[in-house]
């Protein structure tokens, strides 16, 4: 646009030198001036205002592409009509990679296919969400340009890689075991390699891990045995609780015995036998004890 409020001006002004210099016409090379020379201001007045909307940066360059400056915050403003303004979105954006199409999610490339340590394929589906630090902008435009520009040779790619570097550490079994762990080391990856580029990892979404059908059986065959061995193992632990109270308490019991016979000296018997006659005979019940005779004889009056 200024090159064309530019180019608007100079034919203007051409125009009028030719109107001046013909008989006559003088008045009229003044009104065409006048007109042509409002036009163009206002032109390169609308041409060097902008506005910064919410969730918006804006990077300002020359008209050779040099960046002299940015813009942050939010707001209308102004730059040299011989400048203009690359915006970028700095709200939090998605990158997703899927198997399949879903109509509320705009896909920016198929399922990432990795190998895990075991060398056994699988295909991922995967969300990533991220920002762009406000005051990066400038740099994002000197490297890559535009935002589209950014995503597709930057963001896209970081993504898959580190999608495809990762599992490289784990076993099959690990691998689908290992959800949470292995999306905390893909954002470690990621942050590692956007910290220094202004870009804010916000969060990783492993979606879905998808192996061959005999390697999902085998998977399925796998945590049955795991369950049964987990049953068995508790049924055990129980058995073994169990036992250990039996003889806990046969031991209690023995103890008890054991102490209670030790208390029974001859004394304490007779004691006993003697405070057993004396309450039968209360009860005016004839009691006999032969000579000899340990025992009691209760003979009812």
């Amino acid at each position: 646009m200024f090159v064309v409020a530019l180019l608007f001006l100079v034919v203007a002004i051409v125009a009028a030198i030719v109107l001046f210099a013909t008989p006559n016409r003088r008045s009229l090379a003044l009104g065409v001036t006048g007109i042509a020379g409002v036009l163009g201001v206002g032109m390169l007045f609308f041409t060097s205002f902008y506005t910064n909307d919410e969730g918006q940066a804006k990077v300002i360059r020359s008209f050779t592409g040099e960046v002299q400056g940015q813009v942050t915050e939010a707001g209308a403003g102004f730059h040299a009509p011989w400048q203009d303004t690359i915006s970028y979105d700095i709200r939090n954006q998605q990158v997703v990679f899927a198997g399949t199409e879903n109509d509320e999610v705009d896909l920016q490339g198929s399922q990432v296919t990795v190998q895990d340590r075991e060398g056994v394929s699988a295909n991922i589906d995967i969300s990533v969400r991220y920002s762009i630090k406000p005051d990066a902008v400038s740099a994002v435009y000197k490297q890559y340009g535009s935002q589209e520009n950014f995503i597709s040779k930057f963001i896209v790619n970081d993504i898959r890689a580190g999608v495809r570097t990762v599992p490289t550490a784990y076993g099959t079994l690990d691998l689908l075991n290992s959800r949470a762990k292995v999306e905390k080391e893909i954002t470690d990856y990621l942050e590692q390699r956007w910290t220094s580029k202004g870009v804010l990892v916000d969060s990783v979404s492993l979606q879905e891990i998808r192996y061959p059908e005999d390697v999902q059986k085998r998977f399925a065959d796998a945590q049955n045995a795991r369950t049964e061995v987990e049953k068995a193992k508790a049924e055990l632990e129980a058995t073994e609780v169990s036992a250990k109270q039996k003889i806990v308490q046969a031991e209690a019991e023995s103890e008890a015995n054991r102490k209670l016979a030790e208390s029974l000296t001859d004394p304490v018997l007779k004691q006993r036998y003697l405070d057993t006659l004396k309450e039968l005979g209360k009860g005016g019940n004839l009691v006999v004890v032969p000579d000899g005779f340990n025992g009691l004889v209760n003979v009812s009056k």
